[in-house]
């Protein structure tokens, strides 16, 4: 067999007889990965799957039980290869993104989720899409695409061929301002149209106006048809078109119902007209196009809301950067700016990159980032973030995050994708809505003609007909659960809380346990040295190894050790040959000796000894909730030991009793030792801990609670805590968190409060009580008005009003998700009884 990976074509009978990926099953590609051996040919449906079956083979794994391999299952669990059991496997793989670009659009003139699937269909079918994803709430598209094979230009005409139109994401509001004004002027005019119509089709049935001359009377229905037809064809315009290329599509939508139902009612009441007849349907038809957009209007309006927040972290971008010339200061374009640039920030001016400031002393407003109310004092050696606001004084600051790398730019990424992911409830609601309407178009057909059939006269199977169409609109059931998400995580956001997507919300609502890590994220991260033994009592000497190999980590305790040597003024040397022992310790050589820091089992491990006396007197320490970090020095048999210091956050206390009336149970897991684990754990309020927790035994006790079916949240902030992060069902990161550890996890806390994990629990559970809600009633709903419909006890025009009516209730449902609890019922009892002072809603 061949490891090239060389692409051959299969022989015909094998393209003929197998469909399925050789490796996870999946449905193959129409243009499948080949490895060809010299027995027969493998097709695959991706290059993942491809490079997992070369490395089985080479290891001779693949002609056995291949998928219960170590390397089977971790390729499955990283997402290299599909998983046909999993529901999302519609989800690109990581290996099929490596080579992709990504566009994100804004995607105006949507009226429901199946808008959003008809463009995901159509997409999908041009060659170089990788894969595409729309979200009808926020009215976000976005795009995996191969470069060479189509460009962004080209995808964006394929959705507009559609009728609907995109912009850039990074563009202002002025798009969505024009597309709500132009929609207020249609739906103005229908409103208008209709109130007429209604006022004429008044006079052909009520015996008032029977004295009115028969040649006055003639003139009734053609002032209809001149009143309407503006409406259906003007007002109604996107409503036609859309429902005529979604149904080209083969993808009918719901501007498809409506199409049919307003172009009936229209194309029976022409007819009736010319035959005589006085039963016409133009005021139904005006009424439909009517209130349609009426629903529009408002569904427009929540949405508009619901994706603010990116549009406002767009717009907290700065454009310009203050640099030094030798004309003296000036403003030039941010593109110019390069890391390691110098740059200069007045007071009432945004700070337009991440940076470190070199001097200069100021008040710092970074509430529109982190949620954070109070200012925050800037001095020298302070880190700043880009787009926050100098309230006064100046700062000269050295530029160290530009551009994309800039922590906004990673918020906006963070937020674009909880927008644009779709949790495991919309990706069922979108199956139902599929098949949903052509489902209800088979039955407004099946009622025409069965009434029909037993004898009925068209025009009662045509209302009848209609009133399904119409009162059948999934508008409720497709905005149920996305609105609320959006809402939801957009509110999140506003408190400083990152939620990667809508999954994410969902599960941090059932965690009902949480490990904590010890250091950065219960304790403040800023170790002192209180106390040094060296065996030799060279304390000095022994500092200034410990500190020159500690200087090749990032850990916030090698980092205070490196500190406390420099401000003892001891100078540090190079080391080389550095292994770090992840959750142990490091080691390496300083000076021409063999240096080694980390655990007691570590040193010990090592061949190192610890004194029996000089151990007891360090655990007093320990018991203190001090941490000891014992060392090792090539020419003594003995292990020294450090003692640094380190505080219990303040907002702890309040963080576990709030967790704990939750019903979440708390554990506190930390490498240190069991002692100053158990301190720590007790000066937090955390009743269980685990000490000497290495990032292995992390993953094993977040397994054991998985396996018990317990909803798992991790939370921390460095690197050895990313494993965990990812193997628990919810990752939280704290603000200050290292890169990979942010990237692990699936929520990320804006600012250093532990607070805001509570807060995002209920978030999370208030957003799932809302779409249960809304699911409800929008199940209900359909169920109900289809059968009413059905038996005739609805017009179009009240079934109209019903639909408006669920639409209605789904988004105001949703919205009460932007403010915080109980704000609603508290307006509404200020306005129902103003005399009295209403209480705090519970």
């Amino acid at each position: 067999m061949s490891s090239r990976g060389e692409i051959n074509s299969p022989s015909l009978s094998s393209t003929a007889t197998r469909n399925a990926c050789d490796l996870c099953g999946l449905k193959l590609p129409r243009h499948p990965h080949i490895v060809d051996s010299s027995s027969r040919s493998y097709r695959f449906c991706c290059t993942g799957c491809r490079q997992v079956f070369v490395l089985l083979s080479e290891s001779g794994l693949f002609n056995g039980d291949y998928k219960n391999s170590d390397l089977y299952q971790t390729s499955l669990r990283l997402g290299i290869i599909g998983n046909p059991d999993d529901d999302s496997t519609n989800e690109p793989l990581a290996c099929d993104l490596k080579d992709a670009k990504e566009l994100v659009l804004r995607v105006d003139g949507m009226w429901c989720s199946s808008c959003s699937w008809l463009i995901e269909k159509v997409v999908r079918s041009e060659p170089g899409i990788v894969h595409s994803r729309v979200i009808y709430a926020s009215d976000t598209a976005k795009v995996y695409y191969r470069p060479e094979q189509i460009g962004p230009e080209r995808i964006a005409s394929v959705i507009e061929k559609l009728g609907y139109k995109t912009t850039s994401r990074e563009a202002d509001s002025d798009t969505f301002t024009a597309d709500r004004r132009s929609l207020l002027i249609k739906m103005g005019v229908a409103l208008f149209l209709m109130m007429n119509a209604m006022f004429f089709s008044y006079t052909m049935y009520i015996g008032y106006f029977q004295e009115l001359a028969p040649e006055i009377r003639s003139l009734v229905p053609y002032i209809l048809f001149a009143l309407s037809t503006p409406a259906v064809f003007w007002c109604g315009s996107s409503i036609h078109r859309k429902g005529i290329r979604s149904l080209l599509a083969k993808a009918p939508t719901m501007e498809a119902l409506f199409s049919i139902g307003i172009m009936s009612a229209y194309s029976y009441s022409i007819y009736s007209a010319l035959q005589g007849q006085i039963h016409l349907y133009f005021d139904t038809a005006t009424g439909l196009v009517a209130l349609l957009l009426v629903g529009k209007f408002i569904e427009l309006s929540a949405k508009g809301k619901a994706s603010e927040n990116v549009l406002r972290l767009y717009q907290l971008l700065p454009k310009k950067v203050r640099v030094r010339a030798p004309e003296g200061e000036r403003l030039v374009s941010i593109e110019k700016l390069s890391v390691g640039d110098t740059f200069i920030v007045k007071s009432g001016e945004k700070i337009p990159a991440d940076g470190r400031v070199l001097s200069g002393r100021a008040i710092v407003d970074e509430s529109l980032l982190t949620g954070e109310a109070k200012p925050i004092e800037k001095n020298s050696g302070d880190a700043v973030i880009a787009s926050s606001m100098n309230n006064n004084g100046i700062l000269e600051i050295e530029a160290v995050r530009i551009g994309q790398q800039t922590v906004l730019s990673n918020i906006i990424r963070m937020v674009e994708h909880a927008l644009s992911t779709k949790s495991s409830l919309e990706e069922i609601v979108d199956r139902v809505v599929k098949y949903f309407i052509p489902a209800v178009i088979s039955l407004a057909l099946v009622t025409a003609m069965a009434l029909l059939a037993t004898g009925s006269d068209i025009e009662t199977a045509m209302v009848r007909g209609i009133s399904v169409l119409v009162v059948a609109c999934p508008c409720a059931l497709g905005m149920a659960t996305p609105l609320a998400i959006a809402a939801g995580i957009g509110y999140a956001a506003r408190s400083g809380i990152l939620i990667r997507d809508g999954a994410a919300l969902q599960l941090a609502g059932e965690i009902d346990s949480l490990a904590f890590d010890k250091t950065g994220t219960i304790t403040e991260g800023k170790f002192s040295l209180i106390h040094s033994w060296s065996p030799d009592g060279d304390n000095q000497r022994a500092l200034t190894l410990v500190a020159s190999l500690e200087q090749s980590s990032n850990h916030p305790i090698a980092n205070a050790i490196v500190e406390a040597a420099k401000q003892r003024g001891l100078h540090l040397s190079e080391a080389g040959d550095v292994t770090i022992h992840q959750g142990k310790g490091l080691e390496g050589t300083v000076e021409g000796l063999n240096v080694l820091v980390g655990t007691p089992g570590f040193v010990l491990e090592k061949q190192f000894v610890i004194d029996a006396a000089r151990q007891e007197l360090a655990e007093r320490y320990s018991e203190a909730g001090q941490t000891l970090i014992y060392f090792g020095i090539q020419g003594s048999t003995l292990a020294g030991y450090l003692v640094l210091g380190d505080s219990v956050k303040s907002t702890a206390a309040e963080t576990m009793k709030s967790l704990d009336e939750l019903g979440v149970a708390m554990t506190l897991l930390s490498g240190d030792a069991e002692k100053t684990t158990a301190a720590v754990a007790k000066a937090a309020g955390i009743n269980n801990y685990r000490g000497r927790a290495l990032p292995s035994g992390k993953i094993e006790f977040i397994r054991n609670l998985q396996s018990h079916h317990a909803t798992v949240a991790m939370v921390g902030d460095g690197v050895n805590d990313s494993p965990a992060l990812a193997q628990s069902d919810v990752g939280i990161a704290m603000a200050e968190g290292t890169e990979l550890a942010i990237q692990s996890a699936s929520i990320t806390l804006l600012r250093d409060d532990l607070t805001l994990i509570p807060e995002a629990i209920r978030i999370s559970r208030r957003t799932l009580t809302v779409i249960k809600q809304n699911l409800v009633w929008a199940f209900l709903y359909n169920a109900i008005g289809i059968v009413v419909a059905m038996l005739g006890l609805l017009n179009p025009f009240v079934a109209a009003g019903a639909m408006l009516a669920s639409s209605l209730s789904v988004v105001a449902n949703s919205m009460r998700l932007g403010t915080e609890k109980g704000v609603v019922l508290r307006r509404v009892l200020e306005i129902l009884m103003p005399w009295i002072e209403p209480r705090d809603a519970k």
